[in-house]
């Protein structure tokens, strides 16, 4: 998967934990730095987790 789709993934996923947070979930943010620091392989996890994939 080239940079540009991770990137995208990533934003995607910080996306979705904030709009969580916002909707009175705020443990989603808990993932927040995990997806930050996540590598290629993480995002894709990550993604799974979150019904993204």
């Amino acid at each position: 998967m080239p940079d540009d789709k991770n990137e995208d993934l990533r934003r995607k996923l910080l996306d979705e934990v904030w709009a969580g947070a916002a909707a009175g979930m705020p443990a989603m943010l808990l993932d927040e730095d995990a997806i930050r620091r996540a590598d290629d392989e993480e995002l894709e996890d990550l993604a799974h987790r979150y019904g993204m994939k």
